[in-house]
């Protein structure tokens, strides 16, 4: 009971000695090392490319599917450059992004500081490890993350740890049809080489049944469209051009077959392209 009492007493900002001892153990991998190169270079054009009027009906639907409250302290697990967390905080006690990406947090910051929010923290850390005791947040959210992720199930294992009993645990991201999901796959990984695998609804579903978190609520909406050139200027490819890839989704656009799932289409000489998107959110029974 006195460790309970200890945890409980614990800032959010401040690791367990358990969760330290771990992370000075592990070496970053090298698919974690590819996300920091791939998301240091992106954080400046990301930050601003998520900012759009999409991104923030999606913010806005999450804070109603969650029904946050002023008591709540909530954790954004690869929290990028901050949006999630800065947009729900004014509605809760105390918000925590969790990032692997220094460069991904010093956006974070930025946007912190214009915003003028203060009940917001900003942790480098590795989300297979949470730096955090057990039912220390009432909700717990990742967003457009779970596609990078190379263990997205021991993710989603660590954010049921630390979410606490009636909590909400929360993946939003991009959900392509699964008849598209190879060519999606391959597509993204051409254009971002950090991407690894953009799960369905089902699969994500999957994950949180094997955690004994019961069915989710789901809601699935279209982010887009969007011009394809846009997206483009905040990826880095390492084997293709921009130019090469503007070219493939054009291609597919004309040819009318979406083999990639974006929906790609052309409109006065301009590439756009649509993400399906979704929402999907456990409440922790046990």
């Amino acid at each position: 009971m006195a460790e309970q009492r200890a945890q409980a007493k614990r800032p959010f900002g401040k690791p367990t000695p358990e969760a330290m001892e771990e992370r000075a153990m592990s070496d970053i991998t090298q698919h974690n090392a590819k996300i920091v190169d791939q998301h240091t270079q992106q954080a400046e054009v990301y930050a601003k490319l998520i900012e759009s009027s999409a991104n923030s009906d999606r913010r806005a639907a999450l804070r109603a599917m969650i029904n946050l409250c002023p008591e709540d302290n909530l954790l954004d697990v690869a929290c990028g450059p901050g949006s999630v967390a800065l947009n729900l905080a004014p509605y809760i006690h105390r918000a925590v992004g969790l990032d692997i990406t220094p460069a991904m947090l010093d956006q974070a910051r930025k946007a912190q500081i214009n915003s003028g929010i203060s009940n917001v923290e900003w942790i480098e850390g590795d989300a297979l490890a949470l730096p955090f005791p057990d039912g220390s947040f009432s909700a717990v959210t990742s967003s457009s993350a779970f596609h990078h992720l190379e263990d997205p199930a021991g993710v989603l294992a660590e954010m049921e740890r630390v979410c606490r009993h009636g909590g909400r645990i929360v993946v939003m991201d991009v959900t392509p049809q699964a008849d598209k999901a190879i060519a999606y796959d391959r597509l993204e990984r051409m254009r971002d080489p950090s991407h690894g695998h953009a799960h369905s609804v089902e699969e994500l579903a999957v994950m949180g049944a094997k955690l004994g978190l019961g069915l989710p609520e789901v809601q699935t909406s279209m982010a887009g469209p969007m011009p394809f050139e846009s997206v483009l200027a905040a990826s880095h490819p390492e084997e293709y051009s921009r130019e090469e890839l503007l070219d493939l989704m054009r291609n597919d656009a004309l040819s009318g077959e979406d083999q990639f799932g974006f929906r790609a289409e052309v409109c006065d000489g301009r590439v756009y392209v649509t993400y399906r998107t979704s929402i999907i959110c456990w409440t922790k029974q046990r």
